[in-house]
């Protein structure tokens, strides 16, 4: 059987002894997406209906923390440009991954204009977990 590529993300993460969170719920999502009046892509939601993020700012060994729903309504919020959703970040928020409102795509954002590095968000999972230059 092969497995989904949201499998093999989480076994790695799981052997990397990341502390990942319980799964999160389709209605959870629904509700984040009504207040960032965003829709996050199906991809997204497939993770995230198995995890949602990483517990206590936990990181990959690449130093990529990805976010709980929570984390990303919270930061959301304190931001002054809404049209950024951050779901992860590089050594505590040295730069940001995320989508950007009316654009396709995952963009990489280190304080000017975010640059698109991968067209889906299963892209930019595989790339956090094979340490990729792009995200640097």
């Amino acid at each position: 059987m092969t497995k989904i590529w949201t499998d093999k993300i989480i076994d790695q993460w799981k052997i990397d002894e990341i502390k990942l969170s319980h799964p999160s719920t389709i209605e959870a999502i629904s509700e984040t997406e009504k207040i960032l009046d965003f829709h996050f892509p199906s991809d997204f939601k497939e993770l995230y209906l198995k995890i949602d993020g990483f517990v206590e700012w936990d990181w990959t060994p690449n130093m990529f923390s990805i976010w709980p729903l929570a984390r990303i309504v919270e930061e959301y919020n304190r931001e002054s440009d809404n049209t950024f959703i951050i779901f992860a970040d590089y050594l505590i928020n040295a730069h940001h991954l995320g989508f950007v409102k009316g654009q396709n795509g995952v963009f990489k954002n280190s304080g000017t204009t975010p640059e698109l590095i991968a067209d889906t968000f299963s892209d930019v999972m595989t790339l956090i977990n094979s340490n990729a230059d792009i995200l640097y």
